[in-house]
């Protein structure tokens, strides 16, 4: 049941999915976010701003676009230079083409330029994480929430590689302080009520998956995962509810690793109902 951040497609700052934490870059050459980035970093900043905004219409919690309308913003607002905002754009340009050496040079020069903007250290950040190098992550992650406490992102990102570590403490301590910056943050409230299960805290699990179904009612995985920890807690009827969601939603996006998922479970509801009608 365990859901993290998996930062599959590095392009920085952003990136949000799902199951394990798993900073590959092998996506990256096929990001579908080239071409906003691209029109930025040849400081076509209006092009790209105008491209991540028709892409949120298709994907309205897509953190990739938001993020870089607010890097797009801070440059409107004269917190960075175009010059500035040029480089980091190309060191993200670098990074969705997999060259990371050339992406992290870019933008350990856009920090050395601006070292008071947290963004580009949530980007190195997870590029370190990538390569296994977790200290020097968890260093950038904490130093971009230290220059910006609101930056939830960061938050989410570094909970997400506690949770990877099985540091579930510090991981839950920043996913809540994400969620708290940002009450709409779905995979935060998903990631906190996986921790919370694990740890046999089935209340506060089920508190946030309830939670995230408010915030998105068309993920399957997220009444699938509210059902087992009803089954772990002994509501067998509410697990069956939400097995009967998690089925439907499956079948309408025609994932059949879901409904072999869902029908192994109600396989063992069946089983249970058997026993209990025969023990009468």
């Amino acid at each position: 049941m365990k859901r993290s951040l998996g930062l599959s497609i590095l392009i920085g700052l952003f990136l949000l999915s799902n199951t394990t934490v798993n900073y590959s870059l092998a996506q990256a050459a096929n990001s579908v976010y080239r071409q906003g980035i691209e029109y930025a970093s040849g400081g076509r900043f209006q092009e790209a701003a105008d491209w991540f905004k028709d892409n949120l219409k298709n994907n309205k919690s897509d953190a990739t676009s938001k993020s870089s309308l607010a890097v797009i913003k801070d440059l409107d607002g004269g917190k960075i230079t175009q010059e500035y905002a040029e480089s980091f754009f190309t060191g993200l340009n670098f990074l969705q083409n997999s060259k990371i050496t050339e992406g992290l040079k870019e933008l350990q020069k856009a920090i050395a330029a601006n070292p008071g903007y947290p963004r580009p250290y949530n980007v190195v950040g997870m590029v370190y994480a990538s390569q296994g190098d977790n200290a020097k992550a968890v260093t950038y992650f904490q130093q971009a929430i230290e220059i910006d406490p609101q930056y939830s992102q960061a938050c989410f990102n570094l909970a997400a590689l506690y949770q990877s570590l099985a540091e579930p403490l510090d991981a839950l301590k920043y996913y809540e302080k994400a969620i708290s910056l940002e009450p709409e943050f779905s995979e935060a409230a998903i990631n906190l009520a996986a921790i919370y299960a694990s740890l046999g805290k089935y209340p506060e699990a089920i508190k946030y998956y309830q939670k995230a179904i408010e915030l998105d009612r068309d993920n399957p995985e997220v009444y699938y995962n509210l059902g087992l920890v009803y089954f772990m807690s002994d509501q067998l009827v509410k697990f069956k509810d939400n097995l009967i969601k998690a089925q439907a939603l499956y079948q309408e996006k025609n994932d059949t690793l879901g409904l072999e998922k869902v029908a192994e479970y109600m396989k063992k509801i069946k089983d249970i109902e058997n026993k209990y009608r025969q023990a009468k």
